[in-house]
């Protein structure tokens, strides 16, 4: 029974010993490799200033060009949008922007139907579990959107057996050899190719009827900005001609009553990819009429 207790003692260690090393090994690679994720760029970002953030869903990650906003008023632009990110996620990405002494005059932060919504983005959870240690607003969310389960913050390396999908060895792999993505070199933009099937759009999208009386996150936000003394500009990307209850938008400027409404400034179907996200050619018009509403002289 003794001998059973000492090795199981010493399986134990060396299972910990190992996957210390393997999280030490894994993290530092991530945190100190070329950006690949719009997180890592995030991070890369510690400590200076950019004058335009744009914050979002994918209708913003592939609806606004930030080299544009460049040209237009010479300032330095990033775009942050997340492929379906809540307003929780943005609120997040906010915090984040502090934490990492990220200065910033301005935010501009894409709402629409997301207003009602909960839930998390589809990849800022994975982007941000290497660095759950950064600060406590990376261990909250990630503690939260694992269901505040302590393992993946306590336990070495379970977090990455957990999502070894997406950041396992062969992220491991890509990050360890430089392997490049565009992220950094597009500022976070990501346009897309293709044009709208219209039977598609007709039958197919729709905002909600009804809009919720109230956002907590709506709230966080723009206190969180008041209390840093950042500009939080709310507005409503385009959405193609067909979509069904618009008048959603209506609704929300009751909610929101600053909100720049640009949900109708596209007609062209050929300028969607559908009915909710532009295409490259879309994100260069609707983005060249942002910045002239936006950046009036």
């Amino acid at each position: 029974m003794k001998k059973f207790i000492i090795h199981t003692i010493g399986i134990l260690i060396t299972f910990l010993i190992v996957s210390t090393l393997l999280d030490f090994t894994y993290t530092t690679v991530y945190e100190n490799s070329i950006p690949r994720t719009k997180f890592q760029y995030l991070r890369s970002l510690k400590n200076t200033k950019v004058d335009y953030i744009f914050l979002g869903s994918s209708r913003v990650e592939n609806g606004i060009d930030p080299f544009i906003i460049i040209s237009k008023t010479q300032k330095k632009c990033i775009n942050l949008g997340y492929e379906a990110a809540k307003l929780g996620d943005i609120y997040t990405v906010l915090q984040l922007l502090k934490s990492y002494s990220i200065a910033t005059d301005t935010v501009f932060i894409q709402v629409d139907y997301i207003f009602d919504i909960k839930g998390k983005s589809i990849n800022l959870p994975y982007e941000m579990t290497p660095f759950i240690r950064d600060n406590k607003v990376t261990k909250d969310y990630l503690l939260d959107y694992v269901g505040k389960d302590p393992s993946v913050y306590y336990v070495p390396f379970t977090r990455y057996l957990r999502s070894d999908q997406k950041i396992g060895f062969r992220e491991f792999l890509a990050n360890l050899v430089g392997s490049k993505t565009a992220v950094a070199e597009q500022k976070g933009y990501s346009p897309l190719a293709g044009q709208a099937n219209e039977s598609i759009n007709k039958n197919h999208s729709s905002l909600p009827a009804s809009i919720a009386s109230h956002s907590l996150y709506y709230e966080k936000i723009k206190k969180f900005g008041a209390e840093n003394n950042i500009k939080i500009v709310f507005f409503c990307a385009p959405f193609c001609r067909h979509v069904k209850n618009l008048d959603y938008v209506k609704k929300l400027k009751t909610k929101i009553p600053d909100l720049y409404d640009f949900s109708t400034v596209i007609q062209e179907d050929s300028l969607f990819v559908n009915c909710f996200h532009l295409n490259k050619l879309g994100a260069t018009e609707f983005t060249e009429i942002f910045a002239e509403e936006l950046f009036k002289k």
